[in-house]
């Protein structure tokens, strides 16, 4: 479902690896059926909550995405990141809804869910 989420951002080259804003050219799907981040918004914040082994479901991950040559990840290659970003199911909106995903260099971010719903507009 999120395979090649990367080309749905558009990033900046200057800032850090970590510290970006990530602008949403096109709907990203949530685990929350029917909602996804809103076309246009931006994802700001982006923070790493949690790293490698530290992560309750790194094994799932692993098991789950593999790199483009079909290897496995490693431990060490996840990050839980945390940002917020305008979520919309087509008729509803919440602006600064606080996201969670995880993240892994050469697989990209996958499993976006949201944690805390934003204010409704």
């Amino acid at each position: 479902m999120f395979e090649n989420i990367e080309k749905d951002f558009i990033l900046p080259n200057t800032l850090g690896a970590m510290a970006k804003t990530f602008y949403v050219k096109t709907a990203i799907g949530l685990r929350q059926d029917d909602w996804y981040v809103k076309p246009g918004s931006k994802v700001t914040g982006v923070k790493v909550i949690a790293e490698g082994k530290k992560i309750r479901e790194v094994k799932r991950l692993i098991e789950t995405y593999h790199l483009p040559n079909g290897e496995i990840t490693k431990v060490e290659d996840w990050y839980k990141v945390r940002g917020t970003a305008d979520v919309t199911n087509g008729i509803e909106t919440y602006k600064k809804s606080e996201l969670h995903w995880y993240q892994c260099e050469n697989v990209g971010k996958v499993d976006f869910k949201i944690k805390r719903w934003g204010d409704k507009s």
